[in-house]
């Protein structure tokens, strides 16, 4: 039980003027903002996984760029057209690379080396002219049993040799490499092991 001479002489303090008024409009704002915020998280939420979509749409072009240089997809093209198109894979047929070389001349700004591996079960049949990359290569002809490799030979962009990188690609067996100021791209429907055979051959004599 409370005393009463406590609650008789407990001072009181009057409310400033305008103080409900305050609170009211703090209480009001405070709703507002939640409720601002309330409709923007949507908003949020949708930039946040269209940026996410950027960013992986980014990473998958530059790992279709690093994964497939410019190029190579070319080369197979020139590679299935050469053999879907009746006297299209030969310009110059010959296993005579004292033939096929000198054909070259003024046709393409190179002297691509050309060789005979008819003994590691590579014989050279021939050449012609074609593009890669909107530039006059040299195609060089070897066959391997039933199959066809072509050998694209063109002017490097860069002075830096590189080493071959061979890898399949669309069901082909795809090597390239850079050698002398000379880029090569070998494209056939052979075993990964037997392209590897013949850039051994094409890196020595180049």
């Amino acid at each position: 039980m409370k005393d009463p001479d406590i609650a008789r002489d407990a001072p009181y303090y009057r409310a400033p003027e305008g103080l409900s008024e305050k609170v009211h409009l703090a209480l009001a704002a405070e709703a507002g903002s939640a409720g601002a915020a309330s409709r923007w998280q949507p908003l949020a939420l949708a930039a946040s996984f269209l940026l996410v979509g950027f960013l992986s749409w980014h990473a998958a072009l530059w790992h279709e760029h690093s994964t497939n240089p410019v190029g190579v997809d070319e080369a197979i093209d020139a590679h299935v057209r050469s053999l879907a198109t009746p006297g299209r894979l030969m310009d110059v047929t010959s296993t005579d690379r004292h033939t096929v070389k000198p054909w070259f001349i003024g046709k393409v700004d190179l002297a691509p080396p050309v060789d005979d591996y008819a003994s590691a079960g590579f014989p050279l049949a021939g050449g012609r002219l074609d593009y890669l990359d909107g530039r006059p290569a040299a195609a060089l002809v070897y066959r391997h049993s039933a199959h066809v490799v072509n050998v694209f030979v063109s002017n490097a962009k860069a002075s830096a040799d590189q080493p071959p990188a061979t890898s399949m690609r669309r069901g082909y067996a795809v090597a390239r490499w850079t050698k002398g100021g000379l880029a090569y791209t070998a494209v056939g429907d052979v075993a990964p092991a037997d392209m590897q055979s013949l850039v051994e051959m094409l890196v020595r004599a180049g």
